[in-house]
């Protein structure tokens, strides 16, 4: 009898040393499986950038052969006397666009990451929720400009010849005629037009005139002539349309006299690390009653907010203004994501059930909506 217990004794401390080393593996794994890496999304709130399209023309102003004889001649004072760019700003807009903010990189972790929806430049875009890829553009800044030296070239339109009459003073040979001779046949072809214009526009010869339509062609035609001739006193010139961008994002404070880019009379609009231009400076001024506010209601009671690691922005407002010195070229007042304040979306929203879009331009929350569970029409039917 004491055999019998002495035996069953040791059957069971044989069973308990075998099976306890597979309950700890068992307990171990599943320490493992709870202590393990968690997985999630990263994603980026925006920022906002501010950029400007500017609209230029280049004039380019080429001196007349004859400038030294303009006022002699035809009485004109101050003629140019040397070829000269001439450059004007026509037109300034402002646009806003969005980037991934390096300061506000998130991570959705777990179950929560399988809701979110991102831009092409990983910004969040929403959770539930499809987002509506716009069409991808490179805003290119171009400083090429073409050549205008070409289109305002001169052709001589004197209908004198070039030369002097061959006559037995000069051997028979031909002489080129000075500039000062050149100019005066010039001039005296322009008094010839005027004076053939003036006729013709009070019939002074008494004569039939011709039909309206031809009258005002040959009205036009000998003031195109006048024009021409004119020109090689006092010059010509060619116009050429431009179109610049520039990028600027500012930080989370008010900027003021920060350098957009440069601009000169002679050289156009100029990026604005070439110093030959004047600045053009941009002040971006952040609306701080506005963001204070935002400040106090961003906070959550919930202890568990944004242990998803989700989160949206409530974006500031800024005046934006464009100066020259002390003038105004360009203004205006858009929200800018980086003044605002950031804050968790609640976790009561997270259980899959609504469908959220944020605006991929300032992180703001556009819509919240209940998402209905799918109608169930079909019918059990128990034999």
């Amino acid at each position: 009898m004491k055999l019998s217990i002495f035996t069953i004794a040791l059957s069971f401390l044989a069973i308990s040393t075998f099976a306890s080393p597979k309950d700890d593996k068992k307990k171990t794994d599943a320490s493992n499986a709870t202590a393990g890496p968690a997985e999630g999304v990263v994603y980026s709130l925006p920022q906002t950038g501010i950029r400007v399209h500017i609209k230029a023309t280049r004039e380019r102003y080429v001196h007349g052969p004859f400038q030294a004889y303009a006022q002699k001649m035809l009485g004109i004072d101050n003629a140019p006397a040397a070829d000269v760019d001439r450059w004007n700003l026509d037109e300034m807009k402002l646009d806003a666009f969005s980037e991934p903010d390096p300061d506000q990189i998130h991570k959705a972790m777990g179950a929560f990451a399988s809701l979110i929806s991102l831009t092409e430049s990983g910004i969040i875009g929403g959770l539930n929720t499809a987002v509506k890829s716009a069409e991808s553009t490179i805003s290119t800044q171009s400083f090429l400009t073409k050549d205008l030296e070409k289109q305002v070239k001169f052709t001589d339109l004197s209908i004198w010849s070039f030369h002097s009459p061959a006559d037995s003073t000069k051997s028979f040979k031909f002489v080129s005629k000075s500039i000062d001779q050149k100019a005066a046949e010039a001039a005296e072809t322009i008094f010839n037009l005027r004076n053939s214009r003036f006729a013709l526009l009070t019939n002074a010869d008494d004569e039939p005139l011709p039909d309206g339509k031809s009258f005002e062609v040959m009205a036009q035609e000998l003031g195109k002539m006048e024009e021409n001739y004119l020109a090689l006193f006092i010059g010509k010139s060619a116009k050429q349309s431009y179109e610049f961008s520039f990028d600027f994002i500012p930080g989370q404070k008010t900027t003021k006299g920060e350098v957009f880019f440069r601009f000169s009379e002679d050289r156009g609009v100029l990026p604005k690390s070439d110093l030959s231009g004047r600045p053009i400076v941009i002040e971006v001024n952040k609306a701080e009653n506005l963001s204070s506010k935002q400040s106090g209601l961003s906070t959550s009671e919930n202890p568990n907010a944004g242990k998803s690691g989700l989160f949206y922005r409530m974006p500031g407002m800024a005046d934006i203004r464009i100066m020259d010195g002390s003038t105004q070229l360009a203004g205006a007042r858009i929200p800018v994501a980086q003044f605002g304040t950031i804050a968790p979306i609640p976790e009561d929203l997270l259980d899959g059930n609504y469908r959220i879009e944020l605006y991929p331009t300032t992180g703001a929350i556009k819509s919240i909506q209940g998402i209905e569970p799918p109608s169930t029409n079909s019918k059990t039917t128990i034999n």
